[in-house]
């Protein structure tokens, strides 16, 4: 298990987070059962269990994306081995301004493997944002999900400085995608089940 977790692939990042994601909607749930319980207020049970899921993924992307790049490695060593060969740096973060579609067509990057999975999670880690978002909380309009899809991929990048990693527009522009496909899908969908309730 420790050799997964440390592998460095997309299951092992998963892995790596999952206990704080799934520690972080217990906390939700119970906090909410007491509020809604002292407040003697309705729940909605479908949206209770939406927002949940939103609270674990919200807690698992942090996670992930707003952290040194090697602090879930440095955790886990200490925890299996109660140590750790690396330590977590600050402030030493890069910049890299020209996406690599530019550098695609000066020849400059090839079109690996590596940079096919790197685009592509970069976009599929930020769907679910733009699909929960709307789900999880009712005032979130076009115009609202229109400012957070510029907002966010941009507050990351800066944060991702300060913690040691890099701005990168490659992430910028793949996490604004992803958050766009996301809110299409929900829009999507929300249009046929309104298409659906009207036919009945």
């Amino acid at each position: 298990m420790y050799n997964l977790i440390m592998s460095g692939t997309v299951l092992g990042s998963f892995i790596q987070v999952l206990p704080v994601s799934v520690l972080a909607s217990f906390l939700y749930v119970v906090i909410r059962y007491i509020k809604i319980k002292n407040g003697n207020m309705k729940a909605n049970l479908s949206k209770e269990i939406i927002r949940t899921i939103f609270v674990c993924y919200l807690t698992g992307l942090i996670s992930l994306v707003l952290v040194p790049f090697n602090f879930w490695s440095v955790v886990w060593g200490y925890i299996y081995n109660g140590y750790s060969v690396n330590s977590i740096s600050f402030l030493n973060g890069s910049f890299n301004l020209m996406p690599s579609f530019f550098k695609l067509a000066t020849g400059e990057l090839e079109l690996g493997s590596w940079v096919k999975t790197m685009l592509a999670g970069n976009v599929l880690m930020f769907v679910p944002l733009g699909l929960l978002l709307p789900l999880a909380f009712d005032r979130i309009n076009k115009h609202v999900m229109l400012g957070l899809t510029v907002v966010i991929p941009l507050f990351v990048e800066i944060v991702q400085i300060l913690v040691g990693r890099s701005f990168d527009t490659d992430d910028l522009i793949c996490n604004f995608i992803g958050i766009i496909a996301g809110y299409l899908i929900y829009l999507c969908v929300a249009g046929l089940l309104k298409r659906r309730n009207k036919t009945k």
